[in-house]
């Protein structure tokens, strides 16, 4: 009898096992792990009415830039003034899509340190929101916290929400910021883990993608502690492509408009319809922190 033979799929990962070992992250623990905090008394937090500080963290192409986009067009829908900021070394591109964006004025990792404290002492004082875009790799946020362990209970106490957003795309070591901020003491009670879908291939489901992330201690803990995962649902490459090429914000790709003054054609119908069905998801999915991001 003619053996069967063997199908071996070319484009599949392999699935991810229990007794598969833990690939460590980060830099070595200096503080005490914090007492753990249940998920839904953190769910439950209303940072209505109150200035936030969102602290967008990520290794390079984790998507923090484009939900920096999506926070300031939506503020900027409501009216909102809250300060955005740039401080990514190698990609300040926010500043292509809203006007007044503050950067620091050098790529120096001191400088932008004391430039990052500056801009959080004046929130406090102004009583003022932002949103800070880091780069990949960023040190200035852990020059601040190792110099000031518990400058984010400071704004706390001063009515200022301080909001940790980790953005992480499916590849172990976007975990490194989240071990070593969270080790270091940084833990604000508004933490958000954010899974970015769109960085998601294809020939896998978003599960099987994220599943060496999700089993990681380093996410297991920050989530027993309070933090928030969020799912931040796909958009198209191509069009996340036009979008980001033409400069446009989000309701204008899915209106068909264009800046004033551009003369190149609006993005198609077919792409509109797709930015409006993933606005409409993004909605969906952070609605669980709303009140920390608008």
């Amino acid at each position: 009898m003619a053996k069967k033979a063997e199908v071996v799929p070319l484009f599949r990962r392999g699935a991810v096992t229990d007794d598969e070992p833990e690939i460590e992250v980060g830099l070595p623990p200096v503080l005490a792990p914090a007492e753990p905090v249940a998920a839904s008394a953190v769910q439950a937090i209303d940072l209505s009415g109150r200035p936030k500080v969102r602290f967008l963290i990520g290794a390079g192409g984790g998507g923090k830039t484009t939900l920096a986009r999506w926070i300031g067009w939506r503020l900027a829908e409501q009216g909102g003034k809250d300060i955005l900021a740039a401080l990514d070394p190698q990609n300040r591109s926010l500043a292509s899509w809203f006007n007044g964006v503050e950067q620091p004025p050098t790529s120096d990792a001191a400088q932008t340190a004391r430039w990052l404290r500056d801009l959080l002492k004046f929130t406090v004082e102004e009583k003022v929101g932002a949103t800070l875009d880091f780069g990949g790799g960023d040190t200035a946020l852990a020059r601040m916290v190792e110099t000031a362990p518990g400058f984010a209970t400071v704004m706390e106490d001063a009515g200022v929400a301080p909001v940790a957003i980790y953005m992480l795309a499916p590849r172990t070591e976007d975990l490194a910021s989240l071990e070593t901020l969270e080790a270091a003491g940084f833990r604000p009670k508004a933490t958000a883990i954010v899974l970015n879908e769109g960085r998601v291939d294809s020939t896998l489901s978003r599960d099987e993608a994220f599943a060496r992330i999700i089993r990681h201690g380093a996410f297991r803990r920050a989530i027993a502690r309070g933090a928030v995962p969020i799912w931040m649902p796909r958009l198209e490459p191509e069009v996340a492509q036009e979008v980001e090429g033409k400069r446009l914000h989000f309701g204008q790709a899915r209106d068909g408009l264009v800046p004033e003054g551009k003369t190149f054609a609006p993005i198609g119908g077919f792409e509109r319809a797709m930015v409006g069905r993933w606005l409409e998801r993004m909605e969906q999915a952070f609605d669980p922190v709303r009140t920390w991001l608008l």
